[in-house]
């Protein structure tokens, strides 16, 4: 049985993988190893695995260039245990250690297909993305496959680039690969978020760019999410694991997770002779905080004289997540005699006074109950998000009981005296929460209050365009409709390309703006701002494109002018099926400007275009100043008689040209237009 496998990665693309099935297994270019590669860029006995039943370490046998683990060089002849989705570097050579699982085989569900297909037309490749098949904690790894396609009919050499998470965390087989014509090259891309509390979860839009390498502006791109879960676990310790009467003890908490982690701490006497005194037996630790937890131990029946007497305890504490992780810690605590020794020699004294303190003992009891007394009440946060919890503490005497209200409503009511504080959960609160401690002594009653504010946090954000991409040159609206769950108010930025109508410095969390009218000449990034009641901010981008106005011949080929009339100079032909970018009309609305190679322009017929869908030709923007029309050709009639009468014609360079040097640009829009906002 298979305990584990190795993945090997050549600089040239080439795969392999070798089972690992003996304890002992020997990796180098020598034949007599275990695993032999052959290359010289390693040593002839380079490095060992060895497996022991459970777990699998890592020996490097003083290699000439070292072995590298996660990035690290490895110490010569110490082993290094492996967890699982190491990747190990030695010479030019990549390795994976993979760690299987004996336990039988189980059906599951079926990953959904994730392939992205990446293809432009004006491009001579093709991308094949394959995304993670699921979400993965930070210490365990993830691959995605990039396949490249060379739909050229020469070999293309490519680089890829990765990016949208921390570089530390993504590994790449090659940076860098040549695909011959007609065929697919696969990139490996490896994910391995670090396991360390500041690895922070969420999802990760990772951009995946492949460029030519002769060519770098000739570039594809593609995105794909991964999302890192949190992991949780901590630490604990004891400062001093014997406690004499009279001390504190401390304890040492730290959360090791990435996530936020409730800790309950009960601690347990061995024989259930102590008695605890904790200021809070719950606490939340935000990812890598520390916390101290000081507390104090007493007997449960002080001894009188004799020998200082040991107890052993037990520090138990639990995490709130879903592992609920329990871990004990255990300490000594020494009790010392309230006499001394020779106490036996004084009884007869001690009778006497025993029996004064008879009588003030009865005189103390029979005086009348106290009554209670809440001397503080204080509260860790004044506003919280609604779901956070708060730590609630609090100094009574004279109290026999606790009880909790939350708005005139009992949620706890038997507290121990001896806590002096809780955490609350504010999942089902919102708005002013009064807080009511109520302490009790027979029938007498006190109670303190705190009055806390609970918000809805901010939510997921919704942002769209009308239409979704714009069209250069075109006088078009554009409506924008958003929703921020939990926000107060909105805003929005990066319309100042497109209009100039003035926005509203301010808008609700749901609204829709519509009246926005302008001509697109670059896509729009536009930007909405969301802020909460507690000044708590979020943004959501938003990218509208901006296509070309494209046309085609109708039929057969359109005969370009230098102006908007059949009596201008011919400046080209558009063939039948080419399609050009189309950038103006004339103020009669029969005539277009085509765009040629080389930065010319002409003007055709309306009526001998086909355009596209995406926009309406009568919105395009006018060109009011034409070229001047050429002169009319002079042509000499005969008369009846034949004599011919002489005609004089004015000179063309006495002329006095009647274009004007500034273009003129008219948009069919109301002058008075403004955006109408809903929401």
């Amino acid at each position: 049985m298979a305990y584990g496998r190795l993945d090997v990665f050549w600089p040239e693309g080439q795969f392999m993988t070798f089972p690992l099935v003996e304890n002992s297994i020997s990796v180098g270019r020598s034949t007599g190893n275990t695993v032999a590669l052959e290359t010289n860029t390693i040593s002839r006995y380079h490095f060992s695995l060895t497996h022991d039943g459970q777990r699998t370490f890592i020996t490097d046998m003083d290699s000439v260039n070292g072995t590298f683990v996660d990035g690290e060089r490895i110490a010569s002849n110490i082993p290094r245990e492996l967890d699982g989705g190491d990747e190990i570097q030695i010479g030019s050579l990549r390795m994976i250690y993979h760690q299987l699982d004996e336990m039988a085989t189980q059906p599951v569900k079926a990953v959904e297909d994730t392939t992205q297909r990446i293809e432009v037309a004006a491009l001579n490749f093709r991308l094949d993305v394959i995304g993670p098949p699921g979400p993965f904690s930070p210490g365990a790894h993830m691959s995605a496959e990039v396949n490249i396609t060379n739909t050229s009919a020469e070999p293309q050499r490519y680089r890829i680039e990765v990016s949208g998470m921390p570089t530390e965390w993504i590994r790449l087989d090659r940076n860098e690969i040549l695909v011959e014509p007609a065929h697919s090259e696969q990139i490996l891309i490896n994910f391995r978020p670090i396991r360390r509390s500041d690895s922070r979860p969420g999802d990760y839009k990772v951009q995946v760019r492949v460029s030519q390498s002769d060519k770098p502006e000739l570039k594809l791109d593609a995105q794909m999410v991964v999302r890192i879960l949190p992991f949780g676990g901590f630490g604990m310790a004891l400062e001093k694991s014997v406690v004499n009467s009279g001390e504190h003890f401390r304890l040492h908490l730290h959360n090791q997770g990435s996530a936020p982690l409730p800790l309950t701490v009960v601690p347990r006497a061995k024989e259930n002779d102590l008695r605890f005194m904790l200021p809070a037996s719950q606490s939340t630790l935000m990812p890598g905080a520390r916390f101290i937890l000081s507390g104090e131990v007493v007997p449960q029946k002080a001894i009188l004289w004799g020998k200082p007497r040991p107890h052993s305890f037990d520090l138990q504490v639990t995490s709130g997540d879903a592992a609920h992780f329990l871990a004990v810690v255990r300490g000594k605590f020494i009790e010392k005699p309230m006499l001394p020794a020779w106490t036996p020699l004084a009884l007869v004294g001690a009778a006497i006074a025993g029996i004064i303190a008879v009588v003030l003992v009865l005189a103390v009891l029979l005086q009348p109950v106290r009554p209670p007394q809440i001397t503080a009440f204080t509260v860790n946060k004044a506003q919280v998000a609604q779901g956070e919890d708060i730590a609630l503490s609090w100094v009574v005497k004279d109290a026999s009981n606790l009880s909790l209200s939350v708005n005139s409503k009992t949620v706890i009511e038997r507290i121990s005296t001896e806590t002096t504080g809780l955490t609350l959960d504010t999942s089902g609160l919102s708005g002013n929460v009064v807080l009511e401690l109520v302490g009790e002594n027979g029938t007498q009653k006190t109670s303190a209050v705190q009055t806390i504010t609970v918000y809805e946090p901010l939510g997921a954000i919704t942002f769209k365009s009308t239409p979704e991409q714009l069209v250069r040159y075109v006088v078009q609206n554009l409506t924008l409709n958003w929703s921020a769950i939990g926000a107060v108010k909105t805003r929005l930025t990066g319309l100042e390309s497109f209009t100039n109508t003035p926005l509203q410095p301010e808008y609700a969390a749901q609204g829709n703006l519509s009246g926005l009218v302008g001509i697109p000449d670059q896509s729009l990034h536009l930007i909405l701002y969301a802020e909460d009641s507690a000044g708590n901010q979020q943004q959501q981008a938003l990218d509208v494109p901006v296509i070309d106005p494209e046309c085609m011949p109708a039929g057969p080929p359109v005969t370009l002018y230098n102006g908007p009339d059949v009596r201008y100079q011919v400046v080209g032909t558009v063939p039948a099926g080419a399609v050009v970018v189309v950038d103006a009309q004339d103020g009669s609305g029969q005539w277009l400007r085509a765009r040629l190679q080389g930065g010319l322009s002409g003007w055709g017929i309306r009526s001998e275009f086909a355009c596209a869908q995406t926009f309406n030709t009568a919105d395009l923007v006018k060109e009011l100043n034409a070229p001047t029309l050429p002169p009319p050709t002079l042509t000499l009639v005969p008369s009846v008689t034949p004599t011919v009468r002489p005609v004089t014609a004015t000179p063309l360079a006495d002329r006095t040209p009647t274009t004007s040097a500034s273009r003129q640009v008219q948009v069919q829009t109301a002058a008075t237009s403004q955006p109408t906002a809903s929401g």
